[in-house]
């Protein structure tokens, strides 16, 4: 029963560790694309910045040039953080959570028996309790009790018995 409690427990250990990790991953992905999203912003603010100081010198091909590079960088950055942010786990975190639901299930009825076995002996430690306290006030009545009357009950029986087989 404790082996099994403990059997249960490493299994949910186990599938908490799993479903950890995925969304780690998960995490670890968002957070290195949303960095990649957030330099190409970067870039793109700089060609941005290269863009208004040649529109200030001159208003000649390579201003616009330089804004359509920017605007091309802002673009693929709000591409590359909209995937950032809809990256989910995949199919494995299912099984993971169906493996941590089955071990709490688990528990929970190793959890139900031991406490039905821990109910069970707290109850023959009070008749035993009770057996003995009565004994020990009233030994002749406990022993005609628990030893006469179940011996008379025996012989009745077994007497009975040879009668009918004869």
């Amino acid at each position: 029963m404790l082996d099994d409690l403990a059997r249960d427990l490493h299994l949910l250990w186990k599938a908490d560790s799993l479903i950890g990790r995925i969304w780690l991953n998960v995490l670890a992905r968002r957070f290195g694309l949303t960095m990649f999203a957030g330099l190409i912003a970067v870039f793109g603010l700089g060609m941005t910045n290269v863009a208004g100081f040649y529109a200030l010198l001159a208003s000649a091909g390579p201003i616009w040039a330089a804004a359509i590079v920017a605007v091309g960088d802002f673009v693929i950055a709000g591409i590359v953080v909209l995937i950032a942010r809809n990256s989910r786990p995949g199919q494995e975190i299912e099984l993971a959570l169906d493996v941590r639901k089955m071990a709490l299930d688990a528990i929970q009825s190793d959890a139900r028996d031991l406490k039905l076995t821990v109910d069970a002996l707290g109850q023959q430690i009070r008749d035993v309790k009770d057996t003995i306290a009565g004994f020990a006030q009233n030994p002749l009545d406990a022993a005609t009790e628990r030893l006469l009357i179940p011996a008379a009950l025996s012989l009745i029986r077994a007497l009975r018995a040879r009668k009918e087989r004869v």
